[in-house]
């Protein structure tokens, strides 16, 4: 932080006795400057999680109707690109004979 700014809060005594017997006390405002600023990126970071969420969420269905448009093709590409298991080949859900 470059400037600072002195300000006054009201907290509960329970979490001023916690932070007094975890920081020194002249580091006590340094104290609660890096759990604010911990607490607001773990907040930014959740919002932006749920954003993300949100928003795949939205496109859900148009994905899968996308998918389900190129169905037809897509299968084609595979039967056409790919040659047909063989019997006894490893991956066709029969036991491989090689071995």
């Amino acid at each position: 932080m470059s400037t600072t700014e002195k300000v006054t809060l009201t907290l509960p005594h329970e979490l001023m006795q916690m932070v007094r017997t975890m920081a020194p006390r002249r580091g006590q405002s340094q104290f609660v400057a890096e759990a604010l600023e911990y607490f607001i990126e773990t907040k930014r970071r959740q919002l932006l999680r749920e954003e993300l969420a949100a928003g795949y969420q939205a496109a859900a269905q148009e994905s899968l109707a996308l998918a389900a448009e190129w169905e037809e093709v897509d299968n084609e590409a595979w039967e056409k690109h790919l040659p047909p298991y063989e019997e006894g080949e490893p991956g066709n859900g029969t036991p491989d004979s090689s071995r």
